[in-house]
C-alpha cells in the first residue's frame, strides 16, 4: 500500500515537472517575441531617454497597488491556479491593444505604449506571484530547484529560437519603417495566442494540497488577514534579512535597465537583430550556466550562491562601460548570461525557503512591494544621473551599487550559518 502512495507521488511529480516546463515554454515564446524589442518599438514610436526610464519605471509602479489585493485574493481563492489564469488572461489581452498604438497618430504614441506596458504589469504581477505562490504548494521543498531549473533550461532555449527568428524578421523583412512596425503588430498578436496557452497550461497543475481555501478565512477580512501576516513578519529573521539585502541588490540592479538599452541601441547603434544576438548570447549561456548553479545551490545552498551570483552581476555595468562596439558588448553579454542565470533561480528559490507554507502569498505580496518601489525610482534616477554627467559615470554608480548589494547577501550567509 504503502509503495503504490509512494508511485503516486512519483507520477504526480514527473506530470508536474512537465507542466511546469511546458508552462515556461509559452510564457518564454510570448514574452521573448516582444519584450526584448519594448525599448526598440518605443524608439520607432519616437521615445526619449525618459521614455525608455518609463518602461520599467511605470510597470513597477502600477504592481505596488497590485500585489496588496492581488495577494488576498490568491490567499482566499478556492484555486491558486484558477485566479492566476485569470489574471494572466487579462495581461495578455492588453497585448491586442498594443497592437493599435501606431494607429492612432494624433496621440502621444511612446508614452501610450510606455502607459499599455505599465497597465500589462498589473494583471501580470499578480500573475507572477499567483504563480509563485503555486509553486510552493505544487513542489516540495526538495523538488523545487529541479523543477524550476528544468523549466528555465527549456524556457532559454526557446528563447533563445524566438528571438533569433524575431530579431531576423524584423531586421531583414521590411522594406520601410512603416513594415517593421506592422511585424511589431503581428508579433504581439501572436504573443498573445501564445500567452493564451500559458494560461491554459497552469491550469493542468496537480498540487499535492487540496486547493480549497481554510475553512476559517471565510469569516477572516481582508485587511485582517494582512495585519496578522504584517505583524508576523518582523518575528522571521531569515525572511527580514533576505528582503533587506535583496532591495540593497535590486536598486542597483534596477537602475542599469535602461542604461543599458540607452547605451546599446542609441550610444552603439544596435538594430532588432544586434538585439536578438545580444538575448542569444546571454541565453547560451544562462542555460548551460544553470546546470552549474543549481548543483551549486543544491550543495551550498541558495543564500551561499545567490551571494556569488550577484558579485558578478555587479561587474556587468562595467562591462557595458568599456565596450565601444556592438561585437564587443555581444562577447561580455555571454559573460553577463551566466550570473544573471544564478540571480534568478537562486532569488526565487530563496525567497520560497524563507517564506512560511501559510500566507505565503501575502508574504510574497510583501516582499514584491518594495522590490517594485524600489523599480519605480532607480530606473529615473539613474537616467537623471546620466544627465547630469555621462552615461559612463552612471554605469559606475551602478556597479557600486550593485556591489553593496552583493556583500550584503554575503554578510547574511556568513550570519546565517
Amino acid at each position: 500500500m504503502m509503495k503504490n502512495k509512494v508511485v503516486t507521488k512519483k507520477q504526480r511529480s514527473d506530470y508536474n515537472l512537465k507542466i511546469n516546463v511546458f508552462n515556461g515554454v509559452a510564457f518564454a515564446i510570448s514574452l521573448n517575441l516582444v519584450k526584448p524589442y519594448y525599448a526598440k518599438f518605443a524608439e520607432r514610436l519616437g521615445a526619449n531617454d525618459y521614455h525608455f526610464a518609463l518602461l520599467n519605471a511605470l510597470p513597477a509602479l502600477l504592481s505596488v497597488f497590485a500585489f496588496l489585493p492581488g495577494a488576498l485574493m490568491i490567499e482566499k481563492a478556492k484555486s491558486k491556479t484558477t485566479i492566476t489564469s485569470k489574471f494572466l488572461l487579462v495581461q495578455k489581452l492588453i497585448y491586442l491593444s498594443i497592437i493599435f498604438v501606431p494607429f492612432l497618430g494624433t496621440v502621444n504614441q511612446p508614452l501610450l505604449f510606455v502607459v499599455l506596458i505599465g497597465l500589462m504589469n498589473f494583471p501580470g504581477s499578480v500573475a507572477i506571484m499567483g504563480y509563485q505562490s503555486s509553486i510552493g504548494d505544487i513542489f516540495n521543498p526538495r523538488e523545487r530547484s529541479r523543477a524550476m531549473s528544468l523549466r528555465n533550461r527549456f524556457s532559454d532555449f526557446f528563447r533563445l529560437i524566438v528571438s533569433f527568428i524575431a530579431g531576423q524578421v524584423l531586421t531583414l523583412v521590411p522594406k520601410t519603417p512603416e513594415d517593421t512596425l506592422i511585424l511589431y503588430q503581428i508579433f504581439f498578436g501572436i504573443a498573445f495566442l501564445f500567452g493564451i496557452i500559458e494560461m491554459v497550461s497552469l491550469l493542468k497543475f496537480k498540487s499535492h494540497k487540496e486547493e480549497v481555501a481554510l475553512p476559517d478565512v471565510h469569516k477572516i477580512a481582508y485587511l485582517t488577514l494582512f495585519k496578522d501576516t504584517i505583524r508576523s513578519i518582523p518575528g522571521n529573521r531569515k525572511f527580514v534579512s533576505f528582503i533587506v539585502c535583496s532591495i540593497l541588490f535590486h536598486f542597483g540592479w534596477q537602475m542599469g535597465w535602461p542604461l543599458f538599452s540607452i547605451y546599446t541601441i542609441k550610444n552603439l547603434g544596435a538594430n532588432e537583430s544586434w538585439l536578438s544576438i545580444m538575448t542569444i548570447s546571454s541565453g547560451i549561456s544562462s542555460i548551460i550556466a544553470s546546470i552549474f548553479w543549481a548543483k551549486l545551490a543544491d550543495k551550498k545552498g541558495n543564500s551561499f550562491t545567490l551571494a556569488i551570483a550577484t558579485m558578478g552581476m555587479a561587474i556587468t555595468p562595467i562591462f557595458y562601460a568599456i565596450s565601444r562596439s556592438l561585437f564587443v558588448l555581444v562577447f561580455f553579454v555571454m559573460s553577463v548570461g551566466v550570473f544573471v542565470a544564478g540571480t534568478v533561480l537562486t532569488l526565487f528559490n530563496l525567497l520560497l525557503e524563507v517564506t512560511p507554507n501559510e500566507n505565503r502569498t501575502i508574504y510574497i505580496a510583501v516582499y514584491n512591494i518594495l522590490i517594485n518601489i524600489s523599480a519605480t525610482i532607480a530606473p529615473l534616477l539613474s537616467v537623471w544621473i546620466k544627465d547630469m554627467t555621462s552615461i559612463y559615470l552612471a554605469l559606475v554608480v551602478v556597479a557600486i551599487m550593485r556591489m553593496i548589494g552583493s556583500i550584503a547577501f554575503f554578510i547574511r550567509n556568513k550570519r546565517l550559518v
